[in-house]
């Protein structure tokens, strides 16, 4: 009797103070929840766990603001660009059944106008940098939908050019996967979404996900709505009509789903060991190192981390694994996150999964900046946590070029702030001395860093 109340004690000495870490984790997430919800920012849900229990689970604020319909944990929501690690997952599964080969030509599969594009390009940004989904709804007949074969028609109609050649740099293309997307379908012999819901959404339990209808009018039930703060106002800023493509958007996932996505990838895991590894690996592009590995997600942390956000119209999804620690952060959002706070969210969860202390909120001081600015934020730049940077303009546009050799190209999102996307960075400018800025505040979705321009 006295050894099993002292097996009983020892137990209760390693579960008790894990059981009160992990309610403080919860609690202070939960806190910092609320209050960006009553500062209007953040409406949504969010799903975080460790170890195979659920940490916290809860929405905040509505779906649909008319109806008043309650955001839930199983609420789906437009997931934006997530999909992208869904067709990532989906081409490597089928190559490693040996259905396909990544050095495969793009053209062996679909009808392809652009020579020496392998479907690894595909997966890695580094096709030339297909347009955007604007190029061809301009293209596109007013009463058709948009899927992934009309983009293959316009492109072999057209044949746009390249902003670089195949397999020489990075360059952000969620259209390329619309592509690989065909290439499933045509590989697998089975429709892009049914592929999708046989081998990642059924078996995971996935059960409020999926592609959403290609016209707003075939939506049968209630649904979350895209919303923006306008001075205060909140304005409906909803997705658009006529999208039946799916490999590189249009995938809608509640935060439970997409818990469930990046627990899979180290708890009871839905793939082999041998292909998590494939799809966590790094990539090259000419021998210049990418951020993003062969599956579509960034590096987190450290090298066990990994993690994709999407954001489209009014949503944003956010999530974040780590088979170290054993936690997952799954995170949605129908109301837009100011950009500024997204980074400074995404460091907030993580942090406290970890442990820390969750910092302030609060948006960076950086100095408004507008094309003809642009010139001003040229220069080299030593970073504390990514290195050596230089900006400069070419034909007019931004772009950043890393110590790999890599060029990226910034987009500016909002009046201060700059996104660079195969980075996940956001950008911004202080300390304008004679017409030169002179420090540049970089944020991710991990970490952040300040850097100093270097005089030349």
């Amino acid at each position: 009797m006295k050894f099993l109340m002292l097996l009983a004690t020892l137990c209760l000495s390693v579960v008790w103070p894990q059981a009160v870490a992990q309610t403080a984790k919860a609690t202070a997430i939960d806190t910092l929840l609320t209050r960006l919800h009553h500062q209007q920012l953040f409406n949504g849900a969010i799903v975080v766990g460790q170890k195979g229990n659920i940490l916290l689970s809860k929405g905040y604020g509505y779906a649909h603001f008319a109806k008043e319909l309650p955001f839930t944990p199983d609420t789906p929501a437009d997931g934006g660009s997530n999909a992208t690690t869904f067709t990532a997952a989906a081409m490597l599964m089928l190559a490693q059944q040996h259905q396909l080969s990544l050095l495969d030509s793009v053209q062996q599969y679909v009808q392809y106008p652009y020579t020496h594009t392998s479907l690894w390009n595909l997966l890695t940004h580094s096709t030339g940098g297909l347009p955007d989904y604007d190029y061809y709804f301009e293209k596109l007949p007013a009463d058709e939908v948009l899927s992934s074969l009309s983009m293959l028609r316009i492109l072999n109609e057209q044949k746009p050019p390249l902003g670089y050649a195949p397999d020489t740099n990075f360059s952000y293309d969620t259209p390329a996967f619309d592509v690989a997307s065909a290439v499933v379908a045509q590989v697998s012999g089975m429709p892009y979404l049914e592929f999708l819901y046989t081998h990642f959404f059924t078996p995971l339990q996935m059960q409020h996900s999926g592609g959403r209808p290609s016209l707003l009018e075939q939506w049968k039930t209630d649904r979350a709505i895209g919303y923006r703060y306008q001075n205060g106002s909140l304005q409906v800023d909803d997705i658009g009509d006529r999208e039946g493509f799916y490999g590189g958007g249009n995938l809608w996932f509640s935060a439970a789903d997409l818990y469930r996505w990046g627990q899979s990838f180290y708890y009871k895991p839905l793939l082999d060991a041998s292909l998590i590894r494939v799809i966590t690996s790094t990539v090259a592009i000419k021998s210049k190192v990418s951020r993003l590995s062969l599956g579509g997600w960034y590096e987190g942390r450290s090298r066990h981390a990994h993690y994709y956000w999407g954001s489209v119209a009014g949503f944003y999804s956010f999530v974040y694994w780590d088979t170290q620690q054993q936690f997952t952060i799954a995170l949605v959002s129908n109301v837009s996150i100011p950009q500024w706070a997204r980074p400074a969210l995404t460091n907030a969860l993580i942090d406290a999964l970890e442990g820390r202390p969750i910092p302030a909120i609060k948006e960076p001081q950086a100095e408004k900046t507008d094309p003809a600015q642009w010139p001003m934020l040229a220069g080299t730049y030593d970073t504390e946590t990514a290195g050596r940077v230089t900006l400069y303009l070419k034909d007019t546009q931004p772009f950043l070029q890393v110590q790999t050799g890599m060029e990226y190209r910034l987009f500016q999102v909002d009046d201060k702030t700059f996104y660079v996307p195969g980075l996940d960075w956001w950008l911004s400018f202080q300390d304008k001395q004679n017409n030169i800025f002179q420090t540049l505040l970089w944020r991710s979705s991990h970490e952040q860093s300040v850097g100093k321009r270097v005089v030349e």
